[in-house]
């Protein structure tokens, strides 16, 4: 919406979220050693959430939305980390929250700064003013154009890196069209953790900015469980792919209708006939 209105958006952190909210609960934690004050090793009961503990990020969602609808924010009923606002002066506006991190988009340079001038006054934040990243996500904005495109290459860089792919040959497609994965049961990788690790990456990738690798990652992922050594060539296929389209990303805006496409194989899956 924001790319295709040509909305304003903006970016807050608030400074030590979970200190915000006090603890509903008794609790109680042992001081360590050059503690300010009290005795090393005396236990002292918790008066607002802390780091670490269970219930801390429960609290601060709790009372960071008690502090966005006391403002006349509404929840979304279908994204619970959206709010909409309808204010009076400045009309409609949204913001998304990640854990700490506010995004904010407004049709008006003015309606931004008057969201982000009411939280400033709940909680110790920093602005950020335009968008440039987000959750290690790159947001990157074509105006002219109404389009804004978020991609990772910082992530698929560091995955590179981990794997020792960085000087790969790039391959041209994710996963080659007569690729057959099957479970035999025999030649078990010995690196489970390894295949879990590079699979659940690429997975994450997949949802959010490189949906080219969905497929492919989906069936990586069937043998997560237990791995044989021809599954991990595969996985590392999708590397190899993905070192010659590190900075491609999705990108958002338009009025063209969203379409969507299935590819139906008749049971085409080998290992088990789904």
């Amino acid at each position: 919406m924001a790319a295709a209105k040509d909305w304003k958006v903006h970016h807050v952190d608030v400074k030590t979220a979970f200190l915000n909210a006090k603890m509903d609960k008794e609790m109680y934690i042992k001081l360590p050693y050059g503690a300010a004050s009290g005795e090393a090793g005396q236990a002292n009961r918790l008066s607002i959430a802390l780091y670490g503990t269970e219930r801390a990020r429960r609290l601060w969602g709790s009372e960071l939305d008690k502090e966005l609808k006391d403002m006349g924010a509404a929840r979304s009923k279908v994204d619970p980390c959206l709010y909409k606002w309808c204010h009076p002066v400045h009309g409609i506006f949204y913001s998304l929250v990640y854990v700490d991190e506010l995004i904010v988009a407004a049709k008006s340079l003015a309606g931004v700064k008057a969201a982000k001038a009411y939280v400033a006054t709940k909680f110790d934040v920093r602005d950020m003013d335009e968008v440039k990243d987000i959750i290690g996500m790159t947001v990157m904005r074509d105006r002219a154009a109404k389009v804004i495109t978020l991609s990772n290459p910082g992530h698929v860089m560091a995955l590179l890196e981990a794997f020792g792919m960085e000087n790969s040959t790039p391959n041209k497609t994710p996963m080659s069209s007569g690729a057959k994965l099957f479970r035999t049961g025999e030649n078990l990788l010995p690196e489970v953790n390894r295949y879990a690790e590079l699979v659940g990456s690429l997975l994450y990738l997949s949802t959010t900015t490189r949906p080219d690798i969905a497929f492919a990652v989906g069936v990586l992922s069937r043998y997560m469980s237990c791995p044989e050594e021809e599954h991990m060539p595969s996985a590392k296929g999708v590397l190899r792919y993905m070192r010659g389209t590190t900075r491609l990303g999705v990108v958002y805006g338009g009025d063209e209708p969203l379409h969507g496409y299935v590819d139906a194989d008749w049971a085409g899956d080998t290992d088990g006939g789904r």
